[in-house]
C-alpha cells in the first residue's frame, strides 16, 4: 500500500502554488497570458490551465513560470508522469530557478522518493533561501523518512517566511502528532479546522490525529466532512492498525499516514 506520508501534500504537500522569485527574472522571459493560465488553475479549470500553459511555452520557450505552472497543473490533474517530465525539462533549461527544483521535489514526494525530493528542495533553497514552499516540501520529505524533529524545524522555517499559511501550520501539527505529541497537535489542528479558510487536507490531518489517540468517533466524524463513507472506514481501519502497532512496540511506525491514492484530490495546492 502506498501512503501519503504527511504533507504539503497532499499540503498541500500544503501544497505549493507557483510564485515569482527575483531569481526568475531576466534572462528568463515573462508572458502576458501567464496570469490567465494561473487564474484558470486557481478556479479549478485545470484542463484550460494546462492548455494555456502549453500555448505559452510554444510562443515563449524561455518562460520559466510557464513550465512551473504547467507542472503544477499536471500535478492537479494527477498526471504525475507528465508533471515529472515537465519539471525535469524545466530544471535542465532553468538551472538557476528555485521554483523548478521545488516543483521537481513535489513530484518526487508524490512518487514516494523522499531522498530525491530532499535533494531537489536543497537545490531550490541554495538558489533562494527564502523559498517557503521548499522548506515545507523538505519537511514533508523528512516526515516520510521518520525524522520528525528535523521536519518540524523546516515547517517552522516556512512559517517564519509565510506566517499566515494554514497548510504549513497543519503540516507542523501533523508532524508533532506523528512524533507522539498528539494532544498539542490536536489543539492546533482543531483551531485550524475551524478557520474559514480551512482546507479538506487540514480536516483530514485532524482526523488522522484523532485516530492516533484512538478517538475513532471523532476521526470518523471529521473524515466524513470531506470523504465518502467507504474511504472513511478504510482510513479508520488504518488508524486502528496504527494503534495496534503502537501497543505492540510502543512506537508509531514511520509510514503511518493517510493512504495516498484515495486522498490526493484533497491536497489543495502545494
Amino acid at each position: 500500500m502506498k501512503f501519503w506520508k504527511t504533507l504539503c501534500i497532499m499540503n498541500s504537500i500544503a501544497f505549493l502554488s507557483a510564485c515569482t522569485s527575483d531569481l526568475l527574472r531576466p534572462p528568463y522571459e515573462d508572458h502576458p497570458n501567464i496570469k490567465a493560465a494561473e487564474m484558470a488553475r486557481k478556479r479549478g479549470d485545470v484542463p484550460q490551465s494546462i492548455h494555456d500553459y502549453r500555448d505559452i511555452i510554444k510562443e515563449c520557450p524561455n518562460c520559466v513560470m510557464a513550465y512551473v505552472g504547467l507542472g503544477m497543473a499536471l500535478v492537479d490533474a494527477n498526471a504525475i508522469v507528465e508533471a515529472k517530465h515537465t519539471f525535469e525539462k524545466a530544471v535542465a533549461l532553468f538551472p538557476q530557478s528555485s521554483e523548478t527544483f521545488t516543483g521537481m521535489g513535489i513530484v518526487y514526494l508524490l512518487i514516494d522518493q523522499p531522498e530525491n525530493a530532499i535533494n531537489s528542495f536543497e537545490n531550490g533553497l541554495k538558489l533562494d533561501p527564502r523559498n517557503a514552499k521548499a522548506f515545507n516540501g523538505y519537511g514533508i520529505a523528512l516526515d516520510m523518512l521518520g525524522d520528525y524533529e528535523a521536519a518540524q524545524a523546516n515547517y517552522r522555517a516556512a512559517l517564519e517566511l509565510d506566517p499566515t499559511n494554514l497548510s504549513y501550520e497543519s503540516n507542523l501539527a501533523l508532524s508533532m502528532a506523528l512524533a507522539g505529541n498528539t494532544i498539542e497537535a490536536i489543539h492546533i489542528l482543531e483551531r485550524l479546522a475551524h478557520s474559514p479558510n480551512a482546507t479538506p487536507r487540514i480536516r483530514q490531518n485532524l482526523a488522522l490525529a484523532y485516530g492516533l489517540v484512538d478517538d475513532m468517533k471523532m476521526a470518523r466524524k471529521m473524515g466524513r466532512v470531506d470523504l465518502p463513507d467507504d474511504m472513511v472506514m478504510s482510513n479508520i481501519d488504518y488508524y486502528k492498525a496504527i494503534q495496534q502497532t503502537k501497543e505492540r512496540v510502543g512506537l508509531i511506525p514511520k509510514n503511518n499516514t493517510v493512504p495516498l491514492d484515495g486522498t490526493r484530490k484533497l491536497q489543495g495546492k502545494y
